[in-house]
């Protein structure tokens, strides 16, 4: 079976994302206004991850599946990309540091 496409990109992205630092960057933005538009982008992930109770792990346990519900990492990555579509949807773009 092969993977898809899709998949195979996102991999890279990931791959390349993991050897280089990147920063939030916006035409005309300064740091100041970095700092809170990341600011309220947190906080929005944070409580859309809580709304929808992914930020702290259920302690339900199946006797066939074991743990239930969204791991630790899950929440996080939900967390993450609000922050990411919230920072894009203000007119940031994630670049390369510079050294």
């Amino acid at each position: 079976m092969r993977p898809a496409p899709a998949l195979l990109a996102a991999a890279a992205l990931a791959a390349l994302t993991a050897c280089a630092e990147v920063r939030w960057q916006k035409k005309d933005g300064d740091n100041s206004a970095l700092a809170n538009d990341l600011a309220a982008c947190r906080k929005a992930g944070l409580e859309r991850s809580m709304a929808m109770g992914t930020s702290i792990p259920r302690t339900e346990i199946s006797p066939v599946f074991g743990p239930t519900g969204p791991s630790p990492a899950d929440a996080r990555m939900q967390e993450a990309q609000v922050v990411t579509a919230c920072m894009r949807e203000k007119g940031y773009a994630l670049v390369p540091a510079a050294k």
